[in-house]
């Protein structure tokens, strides 16, 4: 903005220079012609009249060289005076015959422009002048460095002058739009640093009017937003903790249990999800703009190897064929071993939940070109029928639409990424990549949500 209104600026206080100046330096031009004509016109009508008198008086009307020799002297020999004679001899500065001479022979009085320069003539009239064409002339010569003298220095000034104004301008419409630009850019990097997480980000309304209170909404939409937002995390807390009394139930009723086998296993399973709700409470509580990332990585080929020995037990009962697969290598992922477990649960139960007995599954743990880490997940179900299944809260098989959503958003906070479509079999195939941990000097992943690069077939529309 700032360029575009210097640039406005500038042509327009070119264009008002212009018009002012060029009048102004053409005017300057013609005064300098008038003084100098003028102070020859004086010049040369002196002159005729001093020889008019003088030749009245000594010589009955009669102009001679003497005379005019005396006179020239008397005026102090000018250099650009010359008085021309009928016979065309003259006094003075020397000069040529020619048709303004013998115009002003016949009596006319005026100014013409000459080879170099212009000349004024002016016949000397006396009592009893001779006929007409036989007048004595009196002509002064003005060079052409006279006529424009002084122009030369008045146009570099105001040329100076123009562009003075022009810079003033410039300056004056520079410092105009900063006061413009700088709330403006005051206010983006506080919407980027809001944008991260950052709900404790204000500006000072500054600027224009109209500016200063884009300032004040955004201000305003920083804190409802961070009222809105505890709002939610004290409520998920409050559910949260609200689970702790149905779970002290089932505690109690399992150690009623007849069986310790069964009684330990459930037992685990409630110790397990009391962890877990004690997790969301703190994730709940967590200040806004928190490090997402965990202190210490996870390994991602040994969980998904514990918590494929989990679900295998289920999937024999079931009759589900299971494959791992796992190249030899190091697989550490920037995400805790607690989330990464629950991620993994959550994709092992989809299958588990939207296909029919009997369906087997297939879990694969490599390495991409860029280096992160990927846990496919594929089954010999239906597939997916459409992509709904990335909207929060909506499903086409039944469920609640969040256990995706809660992989994509986790895969994406580790600086990974998501992608659900069909496998080459038929059924469904879904592709997490996590990135890699941070080093020891805090630098973040540089590939941050970005697609996954894994070959497969195309996702359905």
């Amino acid at each position: 903005m700032r360029k575009q209104l210097a640039f406005v600026t500038l042509a327009v206080s070119t264009l008002v220079v212009l018009a002012s100046l060029v009048p102004l330096g053409i005017l300057v031009r013609n005064q300098a012609e008038n003084r100098a004509l003028t102070r020859a016109e004086r010049d040369a009508q002196s002159i005729a009249t001093a020889m008019a008198v003088a030749s009245s008086a000594e010589t009955g009307a009669m102009v001679t060289q003497g005379l005019a020799e005396a006179v020239i002297e008397a005026f102090g020999s000018p250099a650009s005076i010359s008085i021309v004679f009928p016979d065309r001899s003259f006094v003075g500065r020397p000069v040529l015959e020619n048709e303004n001479l013998q115009l002003a022979r016949d009596g006319a009085a005026f100014t013409a422009m000459t080879e170099g320069g212009a000349e004024v003539l002016v016949p000397v009239l006396v009592a009893d002048s001779p006929t007409a064409g036989d007048t004595v002339v009196v002509r002064s010569f003005v060079p052409g460095e006279e006529l424009s003298q002084g122009v030369a220095a008045a146009w570099a000034m105001l040329f100076g002058l123009g562009v003075f104004l022009v810079v003033v301008a410039l300056l004056a419409a520079d410092r105009l739009g900063r006061s413009i630009t700088r709330p403006v850019t005051v206010l983006s990097v506080a919407a980027r640093q809001m944008g991260e997480g950052d709900l404790d980000v204000r500006v000072e309304p500054a600027g224009p009017e109209e500016v200063a209170d884009v300032g004040e909404a955004f201000n305003f939409l920083a804190g409802r937003l961070g009222v809105l937002l505890t709002a939610e995390r004290e409520s998920v807390a409050d559910l949260s903790h609200r689970l702790r009394t149905p779970m002290t139930t089932l505690r109690l009723q399992a150690e009623t249990l007849s069986d310790p086998a069964e009684a330990g296993a459930l037992l685990a399973d409630i110790e397990a999800l009391e962890r877990a709700i004690d997790r969301l409470i703190t994730e709940a509580r967590r200040p806004s703009g928190g490090e997402d990332r965990p202190d210490r990585a996870a390994d991602l080929a040994e969980t998904v190897s514990h918590r494929a020995s989990f679900w295998q037990v289920l999937a024999d009962e079931q009759g589900r064929p299971t494959s791992l697969l796992i190249e030899p290598d190091e697989y550490p992922v920037a995400i805790s071993s607690a989330e990464l477990g629950a991620l993994v649960d959550t994709l092992i139960e989809n299958v588990f939940t939207h296909t029919e007995y009997g369906v087997g599954y297939i879990l694969r743990v490599r390495k991409l070109s860029d280096g992160r880490s990927s846990l496919t997940v594929q089954d010999e179900g239906s597939g997916f029928v459409d992509l709904n299944v990335l909207r929060r809260g909506e499903s086409s098989r039944g469920g609640t639409g969040l256990g995706l959503d809660i992989v994509a958003r986790a895969a994406e906070r580790s600086g990974g990424g998501f992608r659900i479509g069909n496998s080459p079999s038929g059924g469904a195939e879904v592709v997490v990549a996590f990135g890699l941990p941070q080093p020891a000097t805090g630098a973040t992943a540089s590939s941050q949500g970005e697609t996954v690069d894994e070959p497969s077939a195309p996702v359905p529309s």
